[in-house]
């Protein structure tokens, strides 16, 4: 199977620099050396039965429709912003030193090692020291793609936000990476939301951090299919600060498995993570969240926060908070809560007229909506407020 996916990727990579046809190809003979898990070897499993996968197309990767060109010429004066292929030869020296290297590493895992061996897409976004970009960068990605891949570099002293829309019209399970790596001093607000095709998907957003940088990411998990996420912050230099704030909802026999680290790795940095969330009718939904101070870190903040309201008896709900301490001057905490929702709220709204459905609907927004309203961008928080009720399919004004 390895000589099979090599002679694929080999005849695939047309017009790509010589590092990153080595780079895959050594992904490829090593991938199975890495320790894999089930939910992994699900999607790999059918990554390897379609052989369709190793022809890459590149010239789909990373295209967007003339409208969203326009947007993104726009909102990047003075930046970079390129398909993922073509920012390989253009800027080789940035993407050889980072692409999956410094957040999400291929070493890292058996699956990152085959995203990076099918890599079929992505955008390259870098915005130059000093850069102030003022209006919100737009990652929308809607092809049949299922490895797609940006990476996101902010120089030093630059800010910017980045609002990332991912929609995998594929059927074939979905891999969907992005990295954002921040300078000393940048400042990134990231949001994003999603929607998969795929009846199992994976994603990751991992994000290095130099000295006093300042990462917020705002997520809206609202997907209605099987979903292993992987979000990561690591606080590398002294005074860096990351903050994740995160709604999602798990619905019919849907699996959510939300895996959320902060590193706390320089002094004095500060990691906070809030994440509400819903369970209903048979579905699964895990937060696994970390915090993790290493030796050196003195004066470093780690809090987290993890909430799930279960609204059916046959659904099932886990909250795992790990505080992870190897040093004495720190200030670390959690919380973790799994409750149902109240038998006498559900009855005082029915007995007002609403039906089962759109009381539980009602009892969602108000658990979701805390944690969403605080989302700072006002137009954003408005457009996942709708997304919300879509999800909800709420029948009532």
């Amino acid at each position: 199977m390895n000589q099979q996916l090599l002679s694929q990727v080999m005849a695939s990579c047309v017009n790509e620099p010589d590092w990153l046809m080595k780079k895959r190809q050594l992904a490829v003979l090593l991938q199975k050396r890495f320790k894999s898990t089930p939910a992994a070897e699900k999607i790999m499993t059918a990554w390897r039965g379609n052989p369709r996968l190793a022809q890459l197309n590149q010239a789909a990767g990373g295209q967007v429709n003339a409208d969203q060109a326009q947007t993104v010429a726009q909102n990047t004066v003075g930046c970079v912003n390129l398909p993922l292929f073509k920012a390989a030869n253009e800027y080789p020296e940035l993407l050889q030193e980072n692409l999956m290297e410094k957040a999400i590493a291929w070493q890292d895992s058996q699956l990152n090692a085959m995203h990076l061996a099918l890599l079929n897409g992505g955008r390259f976004i870098y915005i130059p020291d000093g850069t102030i970009v003022k209006e919100p960068i737009e990652l929308a990605v809607d092809c049949p793609l299922p490895n797609y891949h940006n990476l996101v570099i902010v120089g030093a002293g630059a800010q910017a936000t980045i609002v990332e829309h991912q929609i995998a019209t594929g059927r074939q399970p979905a891999y969907f990476g992005t990295e954002l790596l921040l300078g000393d001093g940048a400042r990134v607000d990231y949001y994003q939301s999603n929607r998969f095709a795929a009846v199992r998907n994976h994603q990751a957003v991992r994000a290095y951090q130099a000295q006093h940088s300042v990462l917020n990411m705002y997520l809206a998990l609202f997907d209605e299919h099987d979903l292993t996420t992987d979000f990561y912050a690591n606080l590398d230099g002294q005074g860096g600060e990351a903050e994740i704030k995160m709604v999602t909802i798990a619905s019919g026999q849907q699996i959510q498995d939300v895996q959320t680290q902060i590193l706390n790795h320089g002094p004095h940095t500060i990691g906070n993570i809030v994440q509400n969330g819903v369970a209903k009718d048979k579905a699964v939904l895990n937060f696994h969240a970390v915090g993790k101070t290493e030796r050196g870190a003195y004066g470093a903040n780690s809090q987290q926060q993890s909430r799930i309201l279960t609204l059916s008896d046959e659904c099932k709900g886990e909250a795992d908070p790990v505080l992870l301490i190897e040093e004495n001057d720190v200030n670390a905490g959690h919380a973790a809560s799994i409750g149902k929702v109240d038998a006498d709220d559900l009855y005082y709204l029915e007995s007002r007229g609403l039906s089962e459905h759109d009381a539980q609907a009602l009892l969602t927004r108000g658990f979701l909506l805390p944690v969403l309203n605080q989302f700072p961008d006002q137009k954003l928080r408005e457009n996942l407020v709708d997304e919300l009720a879509h999800r909800l399919e709420e029948k009532y004004e």
